[in-house]
């Protein structure tokens, strides 16, 4: 058998500012918001204060797995950032976060662009680069702010999305012992335009054009520069897609939701995922939740639900968790994974981090 990795740390981090559920009902009215919160299951979202960015969100995390894991930064071979929210256009934000952590100069480092299923698609990458022998220690990075990309005035955005970070450490380790057992990702890139931002890129430049607010026929305000999403289209690809992908994936797999301990979804929001759980008969013991009072956070969702999991012991030597994140592009993912023997002392302590505090 070939050796394989495993997820050996991980941290997460999410900004002090916090978007509450009652600053939200004094924007858009009582009524608009409570009938938001049943149907999301977030009351209140993290979000960056000014000049803050995803890339401090993602250092801050990385800092505190180093120093909870007892990880030497000189030992990294290779730095991952996926975002949708990158400090610059050019160079690639990995490059300064390779500086700001103090990663060795022979460390890999390049970004990665991707939205809510960034977390699967990431450590693929870094399980290939850790079984390809091109890479002994992975530091995976996902962070997203994208609350700044949403209009305040959105009413349908601004009361479900939240900022945050995580930084996931991906070592080998020996065939039979456990570890990442299998990937299955997919693209329906036909409906990539279900949840984008129009304007800002090569496509269609930024200009006072692409500035101007506008109302759409739910009343939700933005711009061509900020997100928009198909709320309908979301849903039903997430509800029919990801349902008949993962029922697929564990008839093709020869398993079943009985071989696994815990099943974790990206945390859309709680209305999408309870039907998920509820489609594929998963029992209330192997679910778990993370969104109320954070939000969506995008591609931290799925890292920092697992964080939190592996914190309140969900996680033990020995059992087996699925993972699955799904969202823009339109895009999806799942690994599945078996905890090595030694899985309870890879994080200890604290792993929430408030960034900016």
């Amino acid at each position: 058998m070939r050796a394989t990795s495993t997820i050996r740390a991980i941290a997460h981090a999410l900004p002090a500012t916090c978007l509450t559920y009652e600053e939200l009902a004094k924007r858009f009215g009582e009524k608009q918001v409570a009938s938001i919160f049943r149907m999301s299951g977030i009351r209140n979202r993290r979000v960056v204060a000014s000049g803050q960015c995803a890339s401090d969100l993602a250092a801050a995390a990385a800092r505190r797995l180093f120093e909870r894991a007892g990880v030497d930064p000189s030992g990294i071979d290779a730095l991952i950032f996926v975002s949708q929210t990158p400090d610059h256009r050019t160079p690639a934000t990995a490059c300064k976060l390779q500086n700001d952590l103090g990663l060795p100069e022979r460390c890999s480092t390049f970004d990665m662009t991707q939205a809510c299923a960034s977390f699967i698609f990431g450590l693929q990458v870094a399980h290939s680069m850790v079984v390809a022998e091109t890479a002994h220690r992975v530091l995976l990075l996902n962070g997203d702010a994208l609350s700044t990309l949403i209009n305040p005035n959105d009413r349908g955005l601004a009361t479900l999305h939240g900022d945050g970070a995580a930084a996931t450490l991906v070592e080998p380790l020996d065939a039979g012992a456990g570890g990442i057992e299998f990937f299955e990702v997919g693209v329906q890139g036909k409906d990539f335009d279900r949840l984008l931002v129009p304007a800002g890129g090569a496509r269609l430049p930024s200009g006072p054009e692409t500035r101007v607010e506008e109302t759409d026929e739910a009343g939700c305000v933005r711009s061509k520069e900020q997100l928009f999403m198909d709320g309908p289209a979301i849903f039903h690809f997430v509800l029919y897609k990801i349902k008949d992908f993962l029922k697929e994936l564990l008839q093709r797999r020869k398993l079943s939701i009985d071989d696994y301990d815990l099943v974790l979804f990206h945390q859309a929001n709680k209305t999408m995922v309870d039907l998920l759980y509820k489609n594929l008969d998963v029992p209330a013991e192997k679910r778990y939740y993370y969104l109320e009072d954070v939000g969506n956070s995008s591609g931290a969702s799925l890292p920092s639900l697992l964080a939190q999991a592996w914190r309140e012991g969900k996680v033990a030597p020995g059992s087996r968790t699925l993972l699955c994140s799904f969202g823009g592009g339109l895009s999806w993912g799942a690994v599945s994974l078996r905890w090595p023997a030694d899985a309870d002392a890879a994080v200890e302590g604290e792993v929430d981090v408030g960034c900016g505090e």
